[in-house]
């Protein structure tokens, strides 16, 4: 159908025709679109196509139509055809009849989407004909339609015959797979008899993290033996352990990390130790701080005793103060009292980005258009980051989606995911931080919220389904799992890796890592996946009234810098770290160079090279600005003395600017480190990354010689203070990586090149000064 029917001709022609509009698409690089109608009978089809051949006639006879009205529908319509049992295929399900080897035996679980009119009186009749249509034989419809506009939304038990008889319904629009697969039965996890078996084998130099939260409920089987102290800074139960709940399931993805990396074993080992550091209690249900004690005391307080008493430099704090969201200006005072202790005490602070309760939920016609919505309203100011989320040194920590499945519940309405895997959840909060920093830092599974309706067309939040929380540990002795929903959550799971982390790096060093290098490690794992990417860029923000369309902006706003993992804890074959720590006056710069192996950039495979840096400025909460200082990076192909020498004597006179390394000559820049340096340079902690296919590589190839490339770190005050002329600490850490099972020998023509302590054998670190 041509753009040129006007919406005031459509709606006259689905009023004169008793038609339903049910769906509208854009046909790409065309200015048409498909619409789908459904009409209320037989004869209304009759009428329809009776003033379609006079129109085809040009007959003038008056009917339902002028003869001018009839032109100018007509005129519009390309082509008419029925819908046909291919259109009823969805996406995923097409992949599996091209590959009829891929289907499924026996019985599998489908979404089946149907046509409607609106009409509730309707509804029961269009179940009783898809249960006919299923039969009797173990196919099924599971759960009552869930009611949009124009549509019904089920999940239904078939096998491949019952499938056919459902394509072959004219009341049916779609048949898909789900998103991933789901059980017809609920979360066998959460189960009251689900018996798992402990691998308990934790030595007494185990990593270590502190979880100030509710407490932990040490009568859980899996925290019996992990937990190393317990102190209670809020008195107001008496106790240490959890009444609340909300402590122990943060404890139990500090110890375990992914819980279902296990649950198809049944078999589970802690890799962490925890300090239980109780700072709330329960109040109806939610954990809260003691009125006659400022979080920020409490907090303070119990960081300062298990740094001291047991050593412990990695703290998860998954709390927050809703009341105050960042909205723009000067840092708030628990954050601020955050990056001080954790500059003072060099320990690293995991910080949740924050909840929003109750977000938004709009009327929607489809599952793609409330995914949409869920996605877009994060841009909303009420998904601001809150206090103390947006510490400049600790790491923030967004939610994402583990599961997109909903619980399939008999004589229940269906409930519809609001998202898939990997998109963000619809209740996390996004960036930015103080001044334009990159917040949060990373993101990581917290759960997922569906929707379902209590009464149909009454559409509501479902924050506890089954098949989408986020699994940990249960703080009573009635079942052993609980899963929950949030980014207090999804915290701990980087807590978990930043204690290995800083454990497996005091083991090679010898002595005790610094915090900017245990975080400089720790971010340059982080990785977008492909529908992570592919979701940020269809992303829109209703509130940015610029002209352009900045994509890496939005991105960086809702992901962070993506997910991290803990792969940079061992050296491979086809993976080596380079790190390094230094001191840097702000009136100079260090420059690296690094060898790039001409068989890494060759090999036919996807190939990466990511950059990090941490450091850790003196901040004033007093000054817009906030830190005294920021440090950046840029890489290069290569680099002329004369521009290091002219560089260099503005560094030296103070005239030097942020975007100085940005105006160099673009034939020396290795261009494609993304981000750029100045998207990122307002925060503590920052990473690029050069990321090849299998055919790319060659713009790091020049001339003859072998291959380097040069990292170049400078930096700037703010403003004037005291401490000034102090070297500013960081940490910088390089990793190549590349997708193939061929040995090129990265480690060895890295260590040949440069200088560096490895022990591969014991598949620990890489360190070096790399100069």
């Amino acid at each position: 159908m041509s753009d040129a029917l006007s919406s005031e001709l459509l709606e006259h022609m689905l009023r004169k025709f008793n038609m339903y509009l049910v769906e509208e698409t854009d046909l790409p690089e065309s200015n048409n679109s498909k619409l789908v109608v459904q009409f209320e009978n037989l004869s209304d089809i009759q009428l329809f196509n009776q003033e379609r051949e006079l129109w085809k006639n040009d007959d003038r006879t008056e009917a339902i139509l002028t003869y001018a009205k009839r032109r100018d529908i007509f005129s519009c319509i390309d082509n008419i055809r029925t819908v046909i049992r291919e259109d009823r295929i969805g996406v995923r399900l097409k992949k599996y009849f091209q590959t009829p080897s891929l289907m499924p035996d026996g019985l599998f679980i489908v979404n089946i989407d149907v046509w409607f009119n609106g009409e509730q009186t309707t509804v029961i009749e269009v179940e009783r004909q898809i249960k006919q249509a299923l039969g009797t034989e173990g196919s099924k419809l599971l759960c009552d339609l869930f009611q949009i506009p124009s549509m019904l939304l089920g999940k239904a038990l078939v096998n491949e015959f019952t499938l056919n008889a459902l394509l072959d319904m004219d009341i049916v629009a779609m048949v898909d797979l789900p998103f991933s697969n789901v059980s017809p039965e609920p979360y066998g996890l959460y189960n009251w008899d689900y018996e798992p078996v402990i691998q308990d084998d934790l030595e007494d130099d185990a990593p270590l993290a502190a979880v100030l939260d509710s407490g932990i409920f040490t009568g859980n089987p899996l925290l019996e033996n992990v937990v190393v102290a317990e102190e209670e800074f809020d008195t107001t139960e008496n106790t240490t352990t959890d009444m609340n709940g909300h402590g122990t399931g943060v404890a139990g993805i500090v110890v375990y990390g992914d819980f279902t990396n296990s649950i198809e074993t049944g078999n589970f080992k802690p890799l962490v130790r925890v300090c239980n550091g109780k700072i709330m209690h329960d109040e109806e249900g939610n954990p809260c701080f003691p009125d006659d004690i400022r979080p920020e005391q409490i907090v303070r307080e119990a960081i300062e005793y298990f740094n001291k008493e047991f050593g412990c430099r990695v703290f998860n704090l998954s709390v927050g103060d809703r009341e105050y969201l960042y909205s723009g200006g000067r840092q708030f005072a628990w954050a601020e009292m955050l990056d001080q202790l954790a500059r003072e005490l060099d320990v690293v602070i995991i910080i949740s980005a924050g909840n929003v309760s109750a977000p938004e939920l709009k009327e929607f016609s489809s599952r793609e258009e409330l995914m949409n919505q869920s996605r877009n309203q994060l841009f909303m100011p009420e998904h601001r980051l809150i206090d103390p989320a947006t510490s400049a040194l600790g790491i923030t920590v967004g939610s994402i989606t583990r599961f997109d499945e909903p619980s399939v519940v008999p004589n229940r309405i269906t409930s519809v995911s609001a998202g898939k895997k990997d998109h963000l959840s619809v209740f996390t909060r996004i960036g930015k931080g103080v001044n334009g920093a990159i917040k949060p830092d990373v993101v990581d599974y917290g759960g997922n919220y569906a929707v379902s309706q209590l009464m149909r067309s009454r559409n509501r939040w479902v924050t506890n389904d089954l098949g989408l929380l986020e699994p940990t540990l249960n703080n009573t002795n009635d079942k052993i799992f609980r899963g929950y929903c949030g980014t207090s959550f999804s915290a701990p799971h980087v807590t978990h890796i930043v204690a290995r982390i800083e454990r497996a790096l005091e083991k090679q060093l010898q002595e005790k890592p610094s915090a900017n290098l245990i975080r400089a490690i720790f971010i340059n794992s982080a990785r977008y996946t492909d529908d992570m990417v592919e979701w940020a860029d269809k992303s829109e923000d209703s509130l940015y009234t610029g002209k352009s369309n900045p994509k890496q902006e939005r991105k960086l706003r809702l992901y962070g810098y993506g997910r991290a993992d803990d792969s940079l804890l061992y050296s491979d074959y086809n993976r080596v770290t380079l790190f390094t720590e230094d001191k840097l006056s702000l009136r100079s710069f260090h420059l690296y160079k690094i060898p790039v192996p001409k068989d890494f950039l060759q090999i036919k495979a996807n190939k990466v090279i990511s950059i990090s840096l941490a450091f850790n400025p003196i901040t004033r909460l007093s000054r817009k600005d906030y830190l005294t200082n920021n440090l950046w990076f840029e890489v290069f192909r290569r680099i002329d003395e004369e521009t290091l020498v002219l560089y260099k004597a503005k560094k030296k006179s103070g005239e030097d600017e942020e975007d100085d390394l940005d105006k160099l000559p673009d034939e020396n820049k290795a261009k494609d480190f993304k981000p750029g340096y100045t998207e990122i340079n307002k925060g503590t902690l920052q990473q690029r990354i050069w990321q090849k296919s299998a055919r790319g590589g060659s713009d790091l190839l020049w001339d003859e010689n072998e291959p380097y490339i040069y990292i170049l770190v400078t930096g700037k005050e703010r403003f004037k203070y005291a401490e000034q002329e102090i070297p500013q600490e960081y940490a910088l850490a390089i990793t190549f990586s590349y997708e193939s099972e061929e040995d090129i020998k990265l480690y060895t023509k890295l260590k040949n090149q440069v200088r560096v302590k490895i022990r591969q054998r014991e598949r620990e670190r890489v360190r070096d000064r790399i100069r």
